[in-house]
């Protein structure tokens, strides 16, 4: 650093840029982009808003581990158990029971094809609840 005064040479005049207007003006764009797509991933996790009455749930503790029983119905809708031949809806009401007899606690898995109409998953799942079993899900692809 030289803090003499040139003697006889001209003094160059060093062109400064100020950055201050362009730094805030980023800035409040890096603000602006992070405020929106927080409130935009917010707005898609929230639940459609259709006005539903959700039933109350009280949680008791299980004295025995849920079994599943899987329930497929494919797209004729003939009923399966398992890997086995078709059930009547009949017989799927036996075996329910016989289920629940074995294990209140097991859990109904609903795999329906996507092609049946839904009256006969709603049938199916009204026989898992009139026999006492609780209805886990209705299983779909990913």
């Amino acid at each position: 650093m030289n803090f003499r005064a040139s003697s006889g040479r001209a003094r160059r005049n060093a062109t400064v840029v100020d950055i201050t207007a362009l730094v805030d003006v980023v800035f409040q764009l890096l603000i602006f982009f992070l405020l929106t797509s927080s409130y935009v991933s917010q707005q898609s996790q929230q639940a459609p808003q259709v006005p539903v009455e959700l039933p109350e749930s009280s949680l008791q503790a299980q004295d025995q581990p849920a079994d599943d029983f899987i329930v497929a119905i494919d797209e004729g809708g003939r009923i399966f158990v398992g890997a086995d031949e078709p059930v009547s809806i009949e017989e799927l009401a036996v075996r329910l029971a016989r289920a629940a007899d074995e294990n209140p606690n097991t859990i109904v898995l609903v795999r329906g094809d996507q092609t049946v109409p839904y009256g006969r998953v709603a049938q199916v799942m009204a026989m898992a609840r009139l026999t006492g079993l609780k209805i886990s899900a209705v299983l779909r692809n990913r």
